[in-house]
């Protein structure tokens, strides 16, 4: 008479194949995050160039940039709050209501709701609810020539300016504010962690991730 036998992992088999399937997962995890990071950031940059397009469509219609009348700030904004921003920095939803007159049915905020812009123009004040930023500034010395969009990124390789938080210690440091020639600024061409803090130049050097932005500039 045979006896009927069924195999069946042992309890060390178990475990050992959940430890595998554990380390699987450590491994991944990073790759996986690093994946959503960069997704983040290249909608960061589509939005920012429909933003781009419905501002100078605006201007086009109104014969003036969004937030102001005559290329002279507005006392208020869309949404009633003050233009006193940063040294000039608004929140894109401050002029939502000139971009969708320009067509713009939808205006778009960070894919990470909870993102927040912090020193902007050497200013602590923070935008948050995921808001990208506009500021209008000088070419070549003539004001309200040219206008620059805001994103905070997550990771470097889709950064090309950098924010230096270290206010007044750092080297190199830039904070655009409205009174800035635009035309003088150099967007970072390489972008490594260190220390410390430099901004402005082809090789830019970030000591936190807080720090990282992509510059739309037209």
């Amino acid at each position: 008479m045979k006896k009927n036998t069924i195999k069946a992992f042992t309890l060390v088999e178990m475990l050992i194949v959940i430890v595998i399937i554990g380390i699987l997962i450590a491994s991944l995890m990073p790759r996986m995050q690093s994946a959503q990071w960069r997704a983040r950031d290249v909608a960061r940059k589509n939005d920012l160039s429909q933003i781009q397009t419905a501002v100078i469509t605006s201007q086009a219609d109104r014969g003036a940039r969004p937030g102001m009348t005559n290329n002279a700030w507005q006392d208020e904004t869309c949404d009633g709050t003050s233009t006193t921003g940063a040294n000039g920095w608004l929140m894109i939803k401050e002029i939502a209501c000139n971009l969708q007159k320009a067509w713009m049915t939808q205006v778009p905020t960070d894919p990470n709701g909870s993102n927040v812009t912090k020193w902007l123009g050497g200013s602590t004040k923070d935008y948050s609810g995921g808001q990208y930023t506009y500021l209008v500034a000088k070419r070549n010395w003539v004001n309200n020539a040219w206008f620059a969009l805001m994103a905070k990124t997550e990771v470097e390789w889709s950064s090309n300016w950098v924010v230096c938080t270290s206010w007044g210690t750092s080297t190199g440091q830039w904070y655009l504010t409205s009174s800035d020639d635009l035309a003088h600024i150099t967007l970072c061409s390489q972008i490594t962690k260190g220390s410390p803090c430099v901004s402005n130049k082809r090789e830019c050097v970030y000591e936190e991730t807080a720090e990282l932005r992509y510059l739309l500039v037209y």
